[in-house]
């Protein structure tokens, strides 16, 4: 966190070295092999990141309506 607390201090050089190593833990996280990870090109990347957040978004979205409709049904239930 101490990265982020002194963002403005932060050289070009570093930013992308978090970056690049945040995204690599990720992908550790996901399950994929080192091997694998060291072999893909930034473009790949990319898009892995980009359709793993896009699930993460949708799943949450999910959760929330689920959450919703249960407060709902929940409310109705406290009526009768």
């Amino acid at each position: 966190m101490a990265f982020w607390r002194q963002a403005s201090n932060v050289s070009i050089e570093e930013s992308l070295l978090y970056s690049y190593w945040s995204t690599v833990l990720q992908f550790l996280k996901m399950g994929i092999s080192w091997e694998a990870i060291m072999e893909f090109t930034d473009s790949e990347m990319s898009v892995i990141m980009g359709v793993e957040m896009a699930y993460n978004q949708r799943e949450n979205e999910e959760q929330a309506k689920q959450a919703a409709s249960s407060r709902i049904s929940s409310m109705h239930r406290g009526m009768m």
